[in-house]
C-alpha cells in the first residue's frame, strides 16, 4: 500500500511541474488523412508524454488508382468510424534550445472504420476498337486500424505561447478484422503493410 500511495504522490508532483501543451493536428497516414487534438506534458525538459482524439476525413477521389484495399483507402460509414486515438512520446534531442525544439518520436494511432475501393476495368470495346473502362466500388470492413511510426519532428515558437509543429516517420500499420468478400480475410484477421506519417499542426503552451 505505502508503495502505491508513494507512487501517485510521484505522479502528481511530477504533474504538477510538467509543462501542459494543447495542440491540434493535420495528418496524413498509411489509412488516409485525419485531424487530431491532443494534450502533451514534458518532464525535464526532454520527455514529452501526450495522447488525444481523432477524426477521420473522408476522400472520394483516390490518391491512386491501383488496387488496393487499404492504403489511403479509410472511408468512414458511420459517425463513429471517423472517430479514433492517438498516443505519443517526444524525445527532445536539445533542451538548451530555446526556439526551436527538435525531437525524435514515436506515434500511435488507432481507429475503427470501413474502406473504399475504386478500380477502373475493362468492359467492352468501342467502334474504333479502343477498350472501354468501367468503375467499380467497393467497400470492406469494417476493420480495426492500428498505425505506428517513428521519426523526427520539431516545434517552433510563435508570438506569446503559440507554436508550430511538424513531424515526419515511417512504420506499419496492422489491419484487423474479417471480410468475407477479399480471401485472405476469410480466413484471416490480421494483415499488415509499411506505412508513413506526416503531421503538421498548430498548438498553445501553459506556463
Amino acid at each position: 500500500m505505502k508503495y502505491l500511495l508513494f507512487t501517485l504522490l510521484l505522479f502528481i508532483a511530477m504533474t504538477i511541474n510538467a509543462q501542459t501543451e494543447l495542440s491540434s493536428s493535420f495528418n496524413s497516414s498509411h489509412s488516409g488523412r485525419n485531424v487530431t487534438f491532443v494534450i502533451s506534458k514534458t518532464y525535464n525538459a526532454r520527455h514529452e508524454l501526450g495522447g488525444g482524439i481523432r477524426f477521420n476525413i473522408n476522400k472520394l477521389e483516390m490518391s491512386d488508382d491501383q488496387n488496393k484495399v487499404y492504403m489511403k483507402r479509410l472511408y468512414a460509414t458511420r459517425f463513429y468510424h471517423h472517430l479514433g486515438i492517438e498516443g505519443f512520446y517526444h524525445h527532445h534531442i536539445f533542451r538548451n534550445w530555446e526556439h526551436v525544439k527538435p525531437f525524435l518520436f514515436y506515434d500511435l494511432q488507432a481507429t475503427y472504420s470501413t474502406s473504399r475501393k475504386r478500380d477502373f476495368l475493362p468492359h467492352s470495346y468501342d467502334y474504333n476498337g479502343d477498350i472501354l473502362y468501367k468503375e467499380h466500388v467497393n467497400r470492406f470492413g469494417p476493420f480495426t486500424w492500428i498505425e505506428q511510426n517513428v521519426g523526427f519532428g520539431f516545434k517552433a515558437d510563435l508570438p506569446g505561447r503559440f507554436f508550430l509543429t511538424q513531424k515526419i516517420g515511417a512504420g506499419t500499420s496492422f489491419i484487423l478484422g474479417k471480410e468475407k468478400r477479399l480471401l485472405a480475410k476469410y480466413f484471416e484477421w490480421f494483415e499488415w503493410e509499411f506505412g508513413g506519417l506526416i503531421n503538421v499542426g498548430i498548438g498553445y503552451r501553459f506556463k
